[in-house]
């Protein structure tokens, strides 16, 4: 008599059946509370006010194992939906810029900042993807598709400023509104947007922002305050009007005793005015000579 029983002969097929569907069952359970453990610690390691998507925590499980936790977690009042695949931690402010950033991590794509239009809960954001506006909340994040150049621009806080000046058009911008917006940049700093920007976008800002020729030259007044890009003619017989001898003085060491005279002479003023400016010049053109003489004796 054969004292050993085969376990393969000794129970049904069907009970095999049922001990693996309670092995899968049980790994599954077990893997789940594994995923479900790895993500809620994923997220209590975050900063405040992650966003986060599935494909965040593939490492943590299979995709299917991610989900559930996902679910349940959101059952259990730990996590909310903030938008279409996207999660945070219950009880965090999220904005929309990063809702934004979070959507183009999940895509992909290369994305910019844009100024808020109309309300601060409306987010246009510059993308090499597609045009489209997401829900998230309270706040509306619309993306559009524009050129590289643009979503480069976006990137920066400077390069948002000279992005809504692109937008608003060459016809429409005014020097005062450049000024404003560009007014405390560094001299040459919108050559470092060269790259980025029509070239009749930098003229216009270095124009806006150029010095005023008063200023250059060291003159006593603002002749030059209503019109920043004065000509130089205009801008000699404003002085020489007001006979200021420093003045007259500074004009002819910037633009040359020669030009002044000129610019004089085809202008009409007053009689006296006329006698100073004469007198003015003849004694400037005098002491020009005798400093010329002194320095190559």
């Amino acid at each position: 008599m054969n004292l050993f029983i085969n376990p393969a002969r000794s129970f049904p097929k069907c009970i095999y059946a049922v001990l693996n569907i309670d092995k899968v069952r049980k790994t599954n359970i077990i893997s789940y509370m594994n995923t479900s453990g790895i993500i809620q610690q994923t997220i209590a390691d975050q900063s405040q006010g992650p966003v986060f998507s599935s494909a965040d925590f593939l490492s943590a499980g299979t995709r299917a194992a991610v989900d559930q936790a996902l679910f349940r977690l959101i059952k259990a009042g730990a996590i909310v939906r903030v938008a279409r695949g996207l999660y945070a931690a219950a009880g965090q402010q999220v904005d929309a810029q990063t809702v934004a950033r979070a959507l183009a991590h999940k895509t992909g794509e290369r994305v910019g900042l844009g100024p808020s239009e109309g309300t601060s809960d409306v987010l246009v954001v510059p993308t090499s993807g597609l045009s489209r506006t997401v829900k998230a909340g309270e706040h509306t994040v619309q993306f559009r598709r524009m050129s590289q150049r643009k979503v480069q621009l976006a990137a920066s806080p400077k390069g948002r400023v000279l992005l809504a000046l692109w937008t608003q058009g060459v016809n429409n911008l005014t020097t005062l509104e450049i000024q404003r917006a560009t007014g405390d940049w560094l001299d040459g700093e919108i050559d470092s947007f060269a790259a980025l920007i029509p070239a009749w976008l930098r003229t216009a800002v270095q124009q806006a922002n150029a010095k005023r020729k008063s200023v250059k030259i060291g003159l006593s007044g603002a002749y030059d305050w209503s019109n920043p890009n004065i000509k130089d003619d205009v801008l000699i017989s404003k002085v020489l009007e007001k006979h200021k001898f420093e003045d007259v003085a500074r004009l002819c060491f910037y633009f040359g005793v020669p030009k002044v005279k000129r610019v004089f002479k085809r202008r009409t003023f007053e009689p006296m005015t006329s006698a100073s400016v004469t007198r003015m010049l003849s004694n400037i053109s005098k002491g020009l000579r005798a400093s010329q003489e002194q320095a190559h004796a």
